[in-house]
């Protein structure tokens, strides 16, 4: 087998590029509560990269944009953090710069619990 070089390699970028968007943390109880949100410029889509949340306690956490779940809901349990990723054009989100994605997270007991989050993607 013969490799052959044609010139320099070109730069690979993945998409989407994980870029933070918003961050925070929000004590919520057993309905569900914005942890983190950002308004969609308007005319750009918002491609999602990834999210994580993390809490002390068990909790529930999804993602959703305009007020609609994009996600499914993810169960947490306590002291582990939780991290998911997605693939570039799935649920873009299509900006009128008044629509937010937003990061919601519940309890899972009766108690209160402090959940961190974040929001990750790009605008294109």
């Amino acid at each position: 087998m013969v490799l052959m070089s044609v010139g320099a390699p070109e730069k690979v970028i993945p998409k989407p590029t994980g870029e933070t968007k918003a961050k925070g943390y929000k004590l919520v109880g057993t309905a569900y509560d914005v942890v983190c949100e950002f308004t969609v410029t308007k005319g750009k889509t918002f491609h999602p990269a990834k999210i994580t949340a993390s809490a002390k306690d068990d909790f529930w956490v999804k993602l959703c944009f305009a007020g609609e779940d994009i996600s499914i809901e993810y169960y947490v349990s306590a002291g582990v953090p939780f991290t998911d990723w997605f693939p570039w054009d799935w649920n873009p989100c299509v900006g009128d710069g008044f629509k937010k994605v937003q990061l919601k997270a519940k309890s899972e007991t009766s108690a209160t619990a402090t959940v961190y989050g974040e929001i990750c993607g790009e605008e294109a």
